[in-house]
């Protein structure tokens, strides 16, 4: 049996200089997507660690054709790790984590405080910098936790997988969708790409993006009724997606319950936003152009087909109604759902790990579903997977995709302590 207080006292002894300094090598590489062209640099720089813990490696790199599927000016191979250590046990755990960033935006009211790609301690115990939060900084915690792990000679209950993968902030093709097709996954999923707050998410909502191009003709203004005016001819279309949009979010998810935030419902229900709008270039104008994009957060209990076509017969239904020359469709689905058994023995041990580090009764650790998208969601769909695990060292407050982004050291040793108990302890 191992001792909890002994393994607790060597995380909270850990020197904050052991932890900068695989932080900052990580944070360092700029691996901003797109154009995602540091992927060889950031696994070159990680790979060292795992091979002194004696993980043996693999590098998959995905084929070009599938990479063209993403909308955005990409760059260079998509480098995907897989680090294995097999205890010759039963069980496999793969623990996940995205070596991507987004942008790191610096003009406007975008200020940050330090140089963004330079992990910066300050006293207060927050980290500063691009990925800290989201999510090398998870990374650095997992390495940590396998160098804790071999220095005091604990022993896994699971034999060890972990992937560090490619574009999962673009989506559509991100690296562990290709690791999941290939049947590279083992065992349960460990995906770090989530928050320290003790709960159990059992549902996330699948990402899906309508592009609408209604075209017009252009002309003089002071001659208007010799064209045609794509934004008047868009309102009949708006008219009908509006009136879906209400029908749409009073559907329910039948058992997921929904995120806390939301007042109008207990259960998680789908999201229908009109996001982007653009059309027009000068007053004196008439617009031939107008374009719409909707964003549907897509629960687990519909079907992407009958989204699809509902949205099609809502778009039919304003075409008929308005004189534009032409209306254009794409769909672009950037993540299915996800959903989660929190029945399962391996998630009621996370459940239990979470109590036993942050000393809450179980019953205190929610259960909540999110209309917001994972790339999760990918392995549970082709793999017909409900055995992951979201966790991650991200707080409400980290501002992650934001200027400023942070992680703290407590919670750096928290997920810590939650990695080995959970990998090690005699649940």
């Amino acid at each position: 049996m191992i001792n909890l207080k002994k393994i607790f006292k060597d995380v909270d002894n850990l020197q904050e200089e052991r932890i900068m300094e695989i932080m900052k090598k990580l944070i360092k590489i700029d691996t901003s997507v797109p154009p995602g062209n540091t992927y060889r640099k950031y696994v070159d720089t990680i790979s060292p660690y795992f091979i002194e813990l004696g993980f043996t490696l693999e590098e998959i790199i995905i084929p070009e054709k599938l990479i063209q599927q993403i909308p955005y000016p990409l760059e260079g191979p998509r480098i995907n790790l897989i680090a294995t250590k097999d205890y010759n046990l039963e069980k496999w755990l793969t623990f996940y984590g995205h070596m991507d960033v987004v942008p790191a935006l610096t003009e406007g009211q975008s200020k940050w405080r330090f140089p963004p790609f330079e992990a910066t301690l300050v006293k207060s115990g927050k980290i500063y910098g691009r990925g800290t939060a989201d999510m090398k900084g998870d990374m650095v915690c997992l390495i940590l936790a396998l160098q804790i792990i071999d220095k005091l000679n604990l022993k896994p209950k699971f034999n060890i997988q972990v992937l560090n993968c490619t574009d999962e902030e673009v989506g559509v093709y991100p690296g562990i969708r290709y690791l999941a097709e290939q049947g590279y996954i083992k065992g349960t999923m460990f995906c770090m790409d989530g928050v320290i707050t003790p709960l159990i998410p059992v549902g996330t909502g699948g990402d899906l993006n309508v592009l609408i191009e209604i075209i017009g003709k252009s002309c003089h203004s002071g001659y208007n009724f010799l064209g045609i005016n794509a934004i008047e001819e868009a309102l009949p279309i708006l008219n009908e997606l509006m009136a879906l949009k209400k029908k749409v979010e009073k559907r329910r998810s039948a058992d997921i319950p929904g995120d806390p935030r939301d007042k109008i419902g207990e259960k998680l229900r789908p999201m229908f936003s009109l996001v982007i709008i653009e059309s027009g270039k000068k007053e004196n104008i008439i617009p031939g152009y107008c374009k719409l994009i909707i964003n549907r957060r897509i629960i687990p209990d519909e079907k992407f087909e009958d989204v699809k076509q509902e949205i099609l017969k809502s778009i039919n239904k304003g075409k008929e109604k308005s004189k534009a020359l032409d209306v254009k469709l794409s769909f672009r689905y950037d993540n299915p759902p996800l959903k989660v058994n929190h029945n399962l023995p391996i998630i009621k041990r996370w459940k239990k790990t979470m109590a036993i580090v942050n000393n809450i009764f179980e019953d205190k650790i929610q259960i909540i579903g999110t209309s917001a998208s994972t790339d999760m969601g990918f392995v549970a769909e082709i793999l017909n997977k409900e055995d992951v695990i979201l966790t991650g060292i991200e707080s409400p407050t980290s501002k992650a995709h934001a200027e400023n982004e942070f992680t703290r050291i407590r919670d750096i040793k928290t997920l810590l302590k939650e990695i080995l108990v959970f990998l090690c302890g005699d649940l």
